[in-house]
Order: C-alpha cells, then structure tokens, then sequence
C-alpha cells in the first residue's frame, strides 16, 4: 500500500466535508470516488477524483488538479500563511491600524477585549451606547474574530440607550459597530438590500513578487431581503472577467444548477467600477502583511468609485473559484503543492481552553 503525506483521516475529513459543505445531495459522488487523480499521486498526496467530477460539472473544466478540502487545509494554508498568527491579524478592530490608507466603512464604536474605543481613544461602556443611539444614519454590528460567512453581522435596529446595552450584551466582547455602507450604485442595482462584495484573491511568490489571481475573482450578492451576501445561504456569485466585466452565470453551493444574472436580477452588462484601481489597492495592502502569502480580499466600490476593504481572509475557501474557474491557483499550483510537501506533521496532546474574554487558548504537548 502507498504511504502518502495526507493520513487516511485526513483523507476522509476532506471528502466529509465537501460532500456536507459544498456537493448537493442529489449529487452522485460515487461514480469517481475511488480513483485518485495522477497529479497529485506524482506529489504523494491522495485525492480523490470526485473533486473533478463535480466541479467540472459546473465549470466544463475537467482536470486532475482540483484541491482537495484536506490538502488545501492540512498542508497548503500551513504552507502559505503562519497559522499561528492569523487570528491577532484578522481581528476587524486592527484593520484602521493596518492599512491607514485604504477607504473602510465608517466607524462608530470598537469594543476590544472587552474594552469600548472610538476615534481611537478609550471610552466607558456608557459613552459607547451613547454614542451609538445618537448616530445619525443606518449601521451594522458584527463580531470581530473568529467569524465566517458573515456570522453575526446584523442591522442594529433599536436606538434607545437600554436596547443598546442589551445589543452590546448579547455580543458581549470583540465587536464593531460601523456606518452601513453605501456602495456604487451599479453594483447595488444587482441587490438592494446587500453589501454586494468581491470576492479577490492575491498571492506572494517565494521570489517577493505578488499577483492578482485573475481567474477566480468573483462578485456576491445576497438573496431576496438579505443585508448579508452570502452565498451559502442563498445569495449568488459570478466570475468577473480581466477587464472587469461580471459573468451573466449565477453559481451557488450546493446546487448543479448554474442561472442567469439577468434573469434574476434583470442586471445585464455589468462592469465592476474602477476594477483596476481595486486591483492595485489588493496588491499594496498585501505588502503590508508580510506572515501570509495567499490572502481572500472582500471589497466593494462606493459611490465615487473608490475601492472600500470590508475583511479580508487568510484562510480564505477555494470551493467557489474552484466550481467557476478550475483549479484554484492556477499556473501557480506546482510551486504551491511543492510548498506544501515540505509541511511536516506530527501528533501531539491538545488542551483547549477558553476565556469569558472571547479568548481560545490551545496548548500543545508532544
């Protein structure tokens, strides 16, 4: 039997989770899933050819480089980017202090470790909720760290000083409370009532050089009603073309059915405002993080056609470029499995604990 650098549980971990994540139930998975693709059994990883089956399904793109969940996971994301120090980096309060430079939603209140701010200067928990009920203008609230796919984000709807302190309390620590933002009308037309974002990929080289991941950008909108644009919960998302042009087909998860932008939304010809200028703002932000090679950006464009940062990932999912546009990474992906098959692996003792600070601690023992 072949040794291979992902264990069996690795393995089947991966298959679990894209069968409960992305595939859609009526999906025959089977017919494939014991063949294992010749690409990456030449670099000692098992992956299963289901990958294919699917995604080109959807995409027409047959290929035996299809990511694998547990590869991507387990051994590129480690290779990529320092793991350890994602989560300090990734905490939306510290975005201001990242990249200065860059349009970001207006800020109303900060509450970090369980402390408020505003302005940068440390204020008490009533002049927080004092400053919130007298804000004049539409806003959103949402955790800070250690959230997904728009884990909760949510209007605040109430203003008098006691529903604010009941808002704060439900949070508890690590939240933000900003301006809800008004974006470019042309993107705003495919969805009312959503932040409808780009989804943008960027990518450092071993040699200092850093690329725009061309053919996976895509846009998001949300469904009917949504503030969220979520598009594992019901919104939908099209590839953005080089030149910025948005793709008419509508992808969603756990779906085989690919739908037209127009007829949803009765949006033709859409072009993404300013697109070069939001490429080159991804690309000199990223400089500015010199732990992570591969970073998930989430933007928009507001009504000037300035480039707004709404979050960006280090751990961003593949699933979606992958269903739209092929192997993720693209001509970069032999370096980048040849990164990963430098990751070593061992098992060790794991204690999790967690503080009433929002806080995880794990501790490793060999």
């Amino acid at each position: 039997m072949a040794e291979y650098i992902n264990s069996n549980k690795e393995f089947h971990w991966g298959d679990w989770y894209f069968k409960n994540h992305v595939m859609p139930d009526d999906f025959n998975y089977k017919a494939h899933k014991k063949e294992l693709s010749p690409y990456y059994e030449e670099r000692g990883f098992k992956v299963s050819m289901m990958f294919d089956d699917y995604f080109s399904s959807l995409s027409g793109i047959h290929s035996d480089r299809y990511l694998s969940m547990d590869v991507y996971y387990f051994f590129v994301i480690p290779a990529l980017n320092r793991h350890d120090f994602k989560d300090a980096y990734l905490d939306k309060n510290i975005y201001s202090e990242l990249f200065p430079q860059v349009r970001q939603p207006q800020t109303v209140i900060k509450n970090i470790h369980g402390h408020y701010y505003r302005n940068g200067e440390e204020i008490s928990a009533d002049q927080a909720v004092d400053a919130v009920a007298a804000w004049d203008g539409d806003m959103i609230i949402k955790p800070t760290v250690e959230t997904c796919n728009g884990e909760g984000v949510e209007m605040v709807t109430a203003r008098d000083a006691d529903s604010v302190k009941a808002l704060f309390g439900q949070y508890g620590f690590n939240f933000i409370v900003q301006e809800k933002v008004k974006q470019h009308p042309d993107l705003q037309r495919v969805n009312p009532t959503s932040l409808n974002s780009m989804r943008l990929y960027t990518y450092r080289r071993q040699d200092g050089t850093y690329h725009f991941l061309y053919p996976f950008a895509h846009m998001r909108f949300g469904g009917k009603d949504a503030i969220k644009d979520n598009v594992s919960q019901g919104g939908g998302t099209c590839l953005i073309h080089p030149d910025g042009t948005v793709d008419d087909r509508v992808y969603r998860f756990k779906s085989l059915n690919v739908s037209s932008l127009k007829q949803e939304t009765g949006v033709e010809d859409l072009h993404v405002p300013n697109y070069g200028k939001v490429i080159e703002t991804l690309l000199a932000m990223h400089r500015r993080l010199p732990y992570f090679d591969f970073v998930g950006w989430d933007v928009t464009v507001l009504p000037d056609g300035e480039p707004l940062l709404i979050e960006f990932n280090l751990v961003p999912s593949v699933e979606g470029p992958q269903l739209m546009a092929g192997p993720m990474f693209g001509e970069f992906l032999d370096e980048v499995i040849e990164r990963a098959r430098q990751v070593e692996s061992a098992r060790m003792q794991t204690f999790k604990k967690t503080f009433n600070k929002g806080m995880t601690f794990y501790l490793h023992m060999q």
